[in-house]
């Protein structure tokens, strides 16, 4: 995670399917130096690629981003990726749910039910708080109880953005998806109650 903000109204914000209508947000967003992926925030070379992906061929990078209702396979089994772009009257960032039906069971390379990223200029005002509580919408929807979402041990922003949506601390380690020297805190959410 990368985005801790402070509260505000909830219908200010809302989440988009990734669209060819508003490409152009996240593309600036890219251009401006921001990563989808929290993981490689700063990396250039990969928003580089990244963004040279995105201006060859529009319509592939979205496919490829977002694949609607097809399922992605992680360690030999579908996984459902739901993909979403927070919007605010512009791009905000990005949140996923990530998730095996009928199960709370993750593979080992996937860290959390949950990833986001909030575009720089856009954190502190309430985006990643208002996002995470529409993304426990839409997994109580999808019919899951509990889901697991991880932040860097020492992002105090991510964590409260985790805490306001009812996250439960319940261990602190590394995960497989990153580097062992990083330590990452655990915490269930409950979708259903949030719902």
């Amino acid at each position: 995670m990368t985005s801790g903000d402070d509260p505000t109204p909830s219908d200010r914000v809302v989440l988009l399917t990734p669209d060819l209508e508003n490409l152009s947000g996240f593309e600036a967003a890219l251009a401006a130096g921001w990563s989808p992926d929290p993981r490689r925030s700063g990396d250039q070379a990969y928003i580089r690629g990244e963004l040279q992906r995105l201006r060859q061929d529009k319509s592939k990078f979205l496919d490829d981003l977002s694949p609607g209702d097809r399922q992605r396979t992680v360690s030999g089994s579908p996984l459902a990726v739901l993909l979403f772009w927070i919007w605010d009257g512009e791009f905000c960032g990005s949140i996923s749910l990530r998730f095996h039906q009928g199960t709370e069971e993750l593979p080992p390379e996937v860290s959390g039910h949950v990833g986001y990223s909030v575009v720089p200029w856009k954190q502190r005002s309430g985006r990643a708080t208002a996002a995470l509580g529409l993304l426990l919408d839409v997994a109580a929807k999808q019919g899951l109880t509990r889901l697991v979402i991880l932040c860097d041990a020492g992002n105090d922003a991510s964590r409260r953005v985790i805490e306001r949506n009812g996250g439960q601390f319940f261990m602190c380690g590394p995960h497989s998806s990153d580097r062992p020297e990083r330590t990452k805190l655990y915490f269930w959410l409950h979708p259903a109650s949030a719902a």
